[in-house]
Order: structure tokens, then C-alpha cells, then sequence
């Protein structure tokens, strides 16, 4: 594993841990399956992960779908059906954290990187085309957009008294389906980080009124999975 790839899982896991007690026993277990990877000791890596995706030590949602994205990496390379393991690791992974980033996967391996792609579509935004990603991997049917949506107008996002007044500042981001037509689809908006929650009804607001220039493939206009960041800052 490159140096880069090193670093770029470690921040993903720093960023899947979020919140948790620092070092608490998960994330250290997490931590150490890491080195042992690393190391190419996907057995010790295993058997430090399998208690903290099932449960078996107290851990955070984050924390386990990290474990769940490493078990997906060893599954991966165990060759005994790795493509299908490594699917099933992964959507377990975003069923507990749907914030998990693996854009580093492809990375390490661009078949891995497809089928994290390919289940995170799918987990956030069912079968809509994606707004980016050139991968494609085994039964990948979802599409890639050739002409990325575009925001064109919105409301202006509510900074709430409370929040404001609490200094609580911070990121949303969220994924939602916008339509053919420019506007997210109903029901179809998820908060995948968000510093409170306060901020996250008001960065849904905002997604829910805004005007986009849909996607579109061989010059028509379609439906696509898009994530959009709404930062709440002091001073504005």
C-alpha cells in the first residue's frame, strides 16, 4: 500500500470515527487493523474488526462502518468472491454511516473503487445516474452523467437565531435526487454530516428550493444523484 494510499485511508477513518470518544477501544481496534493491513495481515486485520462491526464492543456508527469498509478491502482480495463480498461489506458500511468517504479506494484498486461507487449510489440515491465518477465495475447499471447538474437560483440558507447565537457553525452536506425538470425529487433528500441538527432542516430547505440545469446524457435532460454542501459561518 503507497504512502499515499496510507494517508488517505487514515483520514478517512479519522473522518468515519468523528465524534466518538477519542481512542476509545473501536477505534483503536480500527486503528490497529489499519497497521495490520499495512503490514499485509489481512487474518490479524479481521479479527480486530469483526467485533466492532458486529457489535460485539460498544462503538459508534461511524466506527462501524469503517470496520465494515476495511472488511470490504480484505474480503476483497480473499479471491473467494471478492467483487460480491466487498459489495456486501460496503452497503453494510453506508447503512451505518452514510457520510463514509471511499473515493481513495480506487486508489488502492480502481475494481474496488467501482463497486464502492456503485453501492454508495445506490444506498444514497437508488438507481439515479451518478453527477461524476468514470468507473463502472461487474452489474454496474447505473449510469454516468455526461453534463454535470448546476445550481441556477435558491433561496438564501436560513442561519438559525439559536445556532447563531450558540455559535454553532459548521458544514451540511447532503445527497438528493434532483429531476428532469431541475428540482430535487420529494422524499429523496439525505444528511449525510451535518454539525446540528437545526442546521440540517435549514440546509434542506434550501436543496428543496433550489432551481437546478438538470443533468443530461447524450444531450437529454435526466434524473441524478447529486451531493450539495451548505456552510453556515459567522459573520454573514
Amino acid at each position: 500500500m503507497s504512502r499515499a494510499v496510507a494517508s488517505a485511508l487514515a483520514a478517512a477513518l479519522l473522518l468515519a470515527a468523528a465524534g466518538a470518544a477519542a481512542q476509545g477501544s473501536a477505534s483503536q481496534r480500527v486503528d490497529r487493523a489499519f497497521a495490520q493491513l499495512n503490514a499485509h495481515q489481512p487474518d490479524s486485520a479481521e479479527a480486530l474488526l469483526r467485533p466492532v462491526a458486529d457489535s460485539v464492543v460498544r462503538a459508534t456508527p461511524g466506527e462501524r462502518g469503517a470496520a465494515w469498509l476495511l472488511l470490504g478491502v480484505i474480503d476483497f482480495y480473499d479471491g473467494r468472491d471478492g467483487d460480491s463480498a466487498a459489495a456486501r461489506d460496503f452497503r453494510r458500511a453506508l447503512a451505518r454511516a452514510p457520510g463514509l468517504r471511499g473515493e481513495w479506494l480506487t486508489r488502492v484498486d480502481s475494481q474496488l473503487g467501482a463497486i464502492w461507487q456503485r453501492e454508495r449510489g445506490h444506498a444514497l440515491c437508488g438507481t439515479a445516474p451518478r453527477e461524476s465518477s468514470k468507473l463502472s465495475g461487474p452489474g454496474d447499471d447505473v449510469p454516468v452523467v455526461e453534463q454535470k447538474p448546476k445550481i441556477l437560483s435558491g433561496p438564501i440558507p436560513h442561519y438559525p437565531d439559536g445556532a447563531r447565537d450558540a455559535h454553532i457553525t459548521g458544514r451540511v452536506l447532503m445527497v438528493g435526487v434532483v429531476d428532469t425538470t431541475g428540482r430535487a425529487e420529494r422524499g429523496s433528500i439525505k444528511v449525510l454530516t451535518t454539525p446540528h441538527e437545526t442546521l440540517s432542516r435549514s440546509a434542506v430547505s434550501y436543496f428543496e428550493g433550489a432551481k437546478f440545469e438538470p443533468a443530461r446524457i447524450a444531450g437529454q435532460a435526466v434524473r441524478t444523484c447529486v451531493e450539495i454542501p451548505v456552510d453556515f459561518r459567522l459573520g454573514y
